[in-house]
């Protein structure tokens, strides 16, 4: 049954507030994560970046980051893993519920 206030299972108000009208987006091509203190992960998010010596080497460039907490951060990898490990035919959904 289809049900006009949800989008793949995904309550229309959460999907409308992670999609607003302006809002930032950024397509990674790597990332990097260090401890930021004893209660914190920090994940930079960029890109490949210039190649830096004749052998094709690059050094990666970094422009975006999110602060999380250790919790919320193995939240964030089981979610990922649950929905994006599996094969297409298997995912349950496009989007996270969390």
């Amino acid at each position: 049954m289809v049900n006009a206030n949800d989008f793949d299972g995904t309550p229309l108000s959460t999907w409308s507030s992670a999609f607003p009208a302006g809002m930032s987006e950024y397509a990674a091509t790597t990332f990097f994560f260090s401890r930021e203190a004893a209660e914190q992960v920090r994940i930079a998010f960029g890109n490949s970046g210039p190649v830096i010596d004749g052998n094709g080497t690059r050094s990666p460039v970094y422009t975006h980051a999110v602060t999380l907490t250790p919790h919320i951060a193995v939240e964030l990898a089981r979610q990922l893993l649950k929905y994006y490990a599996s094969p297409f035919t298997e995912q349950a959904s496009n989007s996270a519920p969390c």
